[in-house]
């Protein structure tokens, strides 16, 4: 890229084209992609009117602001492209975030080098295009960090002002940006304030955090979830690992083989550029500048959130990538400093091959293929059929479903889901502990959708499976009287 004249281009024309080609990316991903990944939640708290989704939400496990965003992003169109604008709007924001963090570690190649992790890796580009709180939450954590950074050096009414800002509303979209923000009031100190800026900080922090406190007093319903099972598994290597690797690789990819294996080369070959970037790094640390050196472990305490939440797990499992995303953002900061300590062409082949890496996952589809069986339930289900859904897959059905699917779909059995389920959001009626007595008489039979190899549905004990059609990780199975 040459600027006018053929001049090389000046750091933001550079920053500009790589947000550009972020921006790009995360389009045509989100473009593609059918409801996964919880995305099915949203969908159904923001088709009501405002009032009952924030009651739905009170009931789960959030703040609001998430919700209130997608709830006016909703009402242009219900299509997930639609849900997916504000988590989009956010991963553009991260690349120049990031890409100032990187800059003041090691100047203008670090400061793009990181714009362009944080513009192609996978794990960037999934968060950016999943209609969940997670990616906005990170944005406002590394927004909050880098305007704590500039207050901390400069004082201002205004620079206080966008602390809090950040902060506050980093608070309002998701709890465990409270652990990432703790982590980067630790890093502060390491920036060696004076004690009275210092505690100006803290006080700004409490008056953002104190605006939260109407919204748990409504929401009080949550605090019932403290003592009851979670869904993340306790702390071990294997699960400390698969955490790790999501940083830069994002999750598993659910397509089809033999786009599987070309979408997880891709993600392994992002993760272990990002890791050669992180080593040279700590290689090559002594060629920086005493302020880059400096910049280097504010960045790497204000991701300490991730290990209070590991050492939080050793009680109450909490570990997971998701959460861990809120926290740990500013590693792409210093990965795109490491990668601009070696030498410029192992550098430009390195980016370069997470540039493929990320264009490769953009136009693979990755998601859930439950959505496919759709078609085939709501052409052939009839009055007295039931539509079962395991709960791993009603929300989506009911987000995507047509009106006979909907009209008939239940979770049946013997007990009620957990609430991590996203049971908030279940319409009156949604789960039958029992066939209806009038089931049988008339031969309905059970459309269940489930994962592959899931344990049977309840049903009469004289039915059994007359069809079966799996896509990608989801199957239908169709059960109906025996004989």
């Amino acid at each position: 890229m040459t600027g006018v004249a053929g001049r090389r281009p000046t750091y933001g024309q550079a920053l500009a084209f790589i947000t550009a080609a972020g921006a790009a990316l995360r389009i045509l991903l989100a473009a593609r992609q059918g409801l996964g990944f919880d995305e099915d939640f949203t969908a159904v708290a923001v088709s009501h009117p405002l009032g009952d989704t924030l009651r739905i939400v009170s009931r789960d496990s959030a703040p609001p602001l998430f919700y209130v965003l997608e709830h006016a992003a909703a009402t242009i169109g219900a299509a997930p492209w639609n849900l997916r604008l504000v988590p989009i709007a956010a991963g553009i924001a991260l690349i120049p975030l990031v890409a100032a963090l990187a800059r003041r570690v090691a100047g203008d190649a670090a400061g793009l080098l990181a714009a362009a992790l944080a513009a192609f890796l996978p794990a960037a580009l999934f968060t950016s295009t999943n209609a969940r709180m997670y990616g906005l939450a990170g944005t406002l954590v590394v927004a909050a960090a880098l305007l704590l950074w500039r207050a901390l050096e400069r004082p201002s009414a205004l620079r206080w002002a966008g602390f809090a800002a950040a902060a506050g509303a980093a608070l309002w979209t998701e709890y465990f940006a409270a652990v990432a923000l703790a982590g980067v009031m630790v890093a502060a100190l390491w920036l060696r304030p004076s004690r009275r800026t210092y505690l100006a900080a803290c006080v700004v922090l409490a008056a953002a955090s104190a605006t939260l406190v109407p919204w748990l007093v409504y929401a009080s319903d949550q605090f019932g979830y403290a003592n009851q099972g979670f869904w993340v598994a306790p702390l071990s290597p294997a699960g400390v690992a698969g955490t790790a690797g999501q940083l830069f690789a994002g999750p598993l990819t659910k397509a089809d083989p033999p786009l599987f294996y070309v979408l997880l080369a891709a993600q392994i070959a992002a993760a272990i550029v990002s890791a050669i970037g992180l080593a040279a790094l700590v290689v090559r640390r002594r060629r920086l500048t005493p302020d880059g050196a400096r910049a280097a472990i504010f960045c790497l305490l204000a991701c300490g959130g991730v290990v209070a939440l590991a050492a939080v797990s050793i009680w109450r499992p909490l570990l997971e990538a998701r959460y861990a995303g809120v926290m740990w953002l500013p590693l792409f900061a210093l990965a795109g400093a490491g990668l601009a300590l070696m030498p410029r062409r192992a550098a430009s082949v390195l980016i370069c091959a997470v540039a493929v890496a990320g264009l490769t996952m953009s136009v693979g589809v990755t998601h859930s293929g439950t959505t496919d069986l759709l078609p085939g339930i709501e052409n052939r289900v009839r009055s007295y059929d039931i539509v079962d859904a395991d709960p791993d897959h009603y929300l989506m059905l009911l987000a995507e479903g047509g009106p006979k699917v909907v009209a008939h779909l239940h979770v049946l059995a013997p007990a009620d889901p957990p609430w991590y389920f996203g049971t908030a959001a279940y319409p009156a009626g949604a789960i039958l502990h029992a066939i209806p007595a009038d089931f049988v008489a008339h031969h309905g039979r059970v459309f269940y959708v489930g994962d592959p190899g899931t344990s049977a549905p309840t049903v009469p004990a004289d039915y059994v499976v007359r069809e079966a059609d799996c896509v990608s990780d989801t199957c239908l199975l169709i059960y109906g009287p025996g004989g």
